[in-house]
């Protein structure tokens, strides 16, 4: 070998670890090494340490948005029905969401065939008695997403809603929504509770990638995905 054949050789695998440490991850799994580190970074006053009590899975494979709605409306200190599963203990469940006023807005049926579009979530949410702000995906930039979560999703009694296109992030599917749940300004990411936990853990997605993410088009709407703040 050559001397400058072997220059050569070192160089790439020199230059190799460089070149991965580079190339980060879209999203990083609770259970990675990664995510490991990530977690143990939780600050004390995020929203991850009101949600996870109520935390809830998807009882099927459209009723993410429902799941996701129940999972914030437990963790706030709000009125909640008695499902006759549960009585007399009060507890939002995925059945009784569908109040007479919320299905008015959109139907059980509806939900099973095609999910909840960003406005119908708002306006459910609205007739459980709490507040719902909407924030559109395209209206908003990294900068403006940054400051939005830090504050929202401290301890603060709001918790945020996300609707994000699966592809956009690195994962199989479409239009989901999930639950923002705590910030890392070390790493600039954020924690997704993922209601369908049969397919994915909680992840950590990026402010840049959620952001595109949350811009994309809802067919069903013809509207941007984005995000929806709760609080009491």
């Amino acid at each position: 070998m050559t001397k400058l054949v072997r220059l050569l050789f070192l160089a790439i695998l020199i230059s190799a670890p460089l070149s991965l440490m580079a190339a980060e991850p879209a999203l990083i799994y609770w259970n990675s090494d990664a995510g490991k580190v990530l977690r143990a970074r939780i600050p004390a006053d995020a929203d991850y340490w009101q949600l996870s009590p109520w935390f809830a899975e998807q009882i099927n494979q459209t009723y993410c948005s429902v799941a996701s709605a129940i999972t914030v409306l437990n963790a706030l200190p709000i009125r909640k029905p008695v499902d006759p599963i549960y009585a007399p203990n009060a507890y939002f469940t995925q059945s009784n969401y569908f109040t007479p006023e919320v299905a008015k807005v959109v139907s059980p049926q509806t939900v099973l065939a095609q999910g909840m579009t960003r406005d119908e979530m708002v306006q459910t949410l609205v007739r459980q008695g709490v507040k719902a702000v909407s924030i559109a995906g395209d209206s908003i930039d990294d900068k403006g997403l940054r400051t939005l979560l830090q504050k929202a999703m401290g301890d603060d009694g709001q918790f945020v809603l996300v609707n994000y296109l699966r592809s956009a992030v690195g994962q199989e599917g479409g239009g989901h929504w999930s639950v923002l749940a705590a910030y890392d300004a070390q790493s600039d990411r954020v924690l997704i509770l993922d209601v369908a936990k049969y397919m994915y853990a909680p992840a950590w997605v990026g402010i840049d990638t959620l952001q595109k993410a949350i811009a994309t088009v809802d067919t069903t709407s013809n509207k941007s995905r984005g995000l929806v703040v709760v609080s009491e």
